[in-house]
């Protein structure tokens, strides 16, 4: 990952002075700040990087222009009378071509830009507050994007509405106007977008867990794109926008109806429930829904309300130029609302965020694989959102940007999901193939045995333990995370001093492994079950262990300690029977809080 700073040059456009709007007019030097460029869903794209944008706008500038040009003209008296039928003409196949080029650079507008950027967010959502806030900012680009449209569709309009004026008896001239109206009433209306969406998951965290009244906190936002020019950020303070929480039963009818009406939802309520718009200079307009709450009505069976999706629609209402109204329904994307912590549900949450077409076909079903490259991208953003998860209900996320996976643990992950030859996932893998084992003990008889483990929660369990015991040395590099036994080995043997490597356990649930070679070259691995971590210090059990009595540096050549600042209960070694790891897997570790 870069954070790196370009220049982008643009081009000369030879166009008339003062004559419609330009966005390439001079070789204008703008400094483009690259936010997040590992992955192809943050590639931002500023209006004057984006040539094809340029390229039409200008196109339709320069008919604006011959339009206006034109209407000048017949409107100072030059044309004579003989000839006025023959240039009215004129400004009619001028105002087809005009028309023509707006409705080319609409469909860009909407079906490029606007798309492009919902379906970025959308596979976002599922990661950090930092990578989703890259996202958001890609909006002010947009933003200026759809202003300079929207100014020229404005200045049509008033241009067309001074040629009925002055030419009644042109009933073309009103056509003209009814066309133009429609384009400028359609582009205005989807111009306002949901630019925050809700989580993926609202849930309860931490010490709230156990609350009879929980509290689910969230921010969203919905924002107008460009309508400047239509004054629609004038008198804001007199407009709002009002929302409510619907199931996505209601949403489907929403999407048939936009008149359909809406109930209150009989499990939570929604606060708050209309906001002002707000006008800012360098921030939109834009309606902040912020601290959002979603609060239960009464006591609910939490299996009853994990199975339920729920969006939120924002009803609005706003009054624009060339006397268009925007009145309609905006829909969130879909969401759960959980009474408690359920892996399985936000698995399914995180692949319908990650995989479904939700923008082009709202409300639509998870595919049944997905690319190679896609789900290490998707299972990154959801590692680094699940280690930045608030451990208590009062606590807000923070804006930091997350750690990395690096390209030999992200293919450690895929090489578990069992990718096939032509580098597609199943997504049933992800929900139910086995890669782990926990021993577990009967509640009924007491006996113990092998429960297989999916791999959507071994995973999930990993970032967990990352979130609640480990956040600090996870940020400072000392753990190495996804690897193998066998690759742990060959990595330590490759160091020239004792070293030690902290890694995830593959075959046994929710453990983590120290794998250590001592100063004699033998290489010894221990472990910490997820229990162990909530009683211990990791830090100072590094220290303080005999098991790692002698080490120098943890793997690949950080000094122990100096990195750290600077027993008890006795495990059988339980082998698993479903798994079968190799016979040789168990020969030398113990756990690491067993006597010396």
């Amino acid at each position: 990952m870069s954070h790196s700073s370009t220049r982008f040059v643009t081009e000369r456009v030879d166009v008339p002075p003062n004559h419609g709007q330009q966005i390439m007019d001079t070789e204008h030097l703008m400094e483009a700040d690259s936010n997040y460029a590992w992955s192809e869903v943050m590639s931002p794209l500023s209006p004057r990087e984006d040539l094809i944008f340029a390229e039409k706008h200008n196109n339709f500038a320069v008919i604006y222009q011959q339009f206006k040009l034109e209407v000048e003209t017949i409107s100072s008296g030059q044309v004579p009378k003989l000839q006025e039928r023959a240039f009215i003409a004129q400004i009619q196949r001028t105002i087809e071509e005009m028309y023509a080029a707006a409705e080319d650079e609409k469909m860009y507008l909407m079906n490029e830009v606007l798309c492009g950027w919902a379906i970025k967010q959308q596979k976002v959502s599922i990661g950090t507050l930092w990578t989703q806030e890259a996202v958001y900012q890609e909006l002010e680009g947009i933003d200026q994007q759809f202003e300079y449209f929207g100014e020229l569709l404005e200045q049509i309009l008033t241009g067309l509405t001074y040629l009925i004026e002055q030419f009644s008896d042109h009933r073309a001239f009103e056509d003209a106007h009814d066309k133009f109206r429609t384009l400028a009433h359609y582009f205005l209306y989807y111009s306002v977008v949901v630019a925050r969406q809700p989580p993926s998951v609202v849930v309860k965290c931490g010490e709230a867990e156990n609350h009879r009244r929980s509290r689910f906190w969230f921010n969203t936002e919905i924002r107008m794109l460009g309508g400047r020019a239509f004054g629609l950020q004038k008198d804001s303070a007199a407009k709002e926008a009002q929302c409510f929480l619907v199931t996505d039963e209601t949403a489907r009818q929403l999407l048939q109806n936009a008149y359909y009406a809406i109930l209150e939802n009989e499990d939570f309520s929604l606060e708050p429930q209309s906001v002002k718009f707000q006008s800012r200079e360098n921030g939109g307009f834009k309606a902040k829904f912020d601290d959002m709450r979603v609060s239960k009505k009464g006591q609910l069976r939490r299996d009853s309300v994990a199975t339920r999706r729920y969006c939120i629609c924002y009803s609005i209402k706003l009054s624009a130029a060339h006397g268009l109204e925007l009145t309609g329904k905006k829909v969130s994307l879909p969401f759960a609302v959980l009474v408690g912590p359920k892996f399985d549900v936000e698995a399914r949450l995180f692949l319908e965020r990650s995989f479904a077409d939700l923008v082009r076909q709202p409300l639509s079903d998870i595919p049944p694989a997905a690319s190679y490259h896609e789900m290490a991208d998707a299972l990154e953003m959801k590692f680094q959102a699940i280690v930045e998860t608030p451990q208590k209900s009062n606590d807000r996320p923070a804006l930091i940007r997350p750690r990395e996976l690096t390209t030999q643990a992200k293919h450690h992950i895929m090489a578990r999901l069992k990718p096939t030859r032509t580098a597609e996932v199943s997504l049933d893998n992800f929900m139910k193939l086995p890669v782990a084992e926990e021993y577990a003990n009967k509640r009924t008889t007491g006996e113990g045995e092998w429960k297989l483990i999916p791999f959507y929660e071994w995973f999930f369990k990993l970032a967990e333990i990352i979130n609640k015991h480990l956040y600090s040395m996870w940020f400072e590099g000392l753990i190495y995370g996804f690897c193998g036994k066998d690759e742990a080995e060959m990595l330590l043997k490759s160091c020239p001093s004792s070293a030690l490597l902290i890694r995830f356990s593959d075959i046994e649930y929710a453990k983590i492994k120290i794998s250590v070679k001592h100063r004699d070259g033998s290489i010894k691995h221990h472990w910490y079950e997820y229990q162990d971590l909530t009683a211990r210090d990791i830090k100072k059990e590094l220290l303080a262990n005999p098991k790692f009595q002698g080490v120098d540096v943890i793997y690949p050549d950080i000094p122990l300690e100096v990195a750290l600042g600077g027993s008890k209960k006795k495990k059988d070694k339980l082998k698993p029977r479903n798994l079968q790891p190799n016979t040789a897997y168990f020969e030398n570790q113990g756990a690491a809080t067993s006597q010396f």
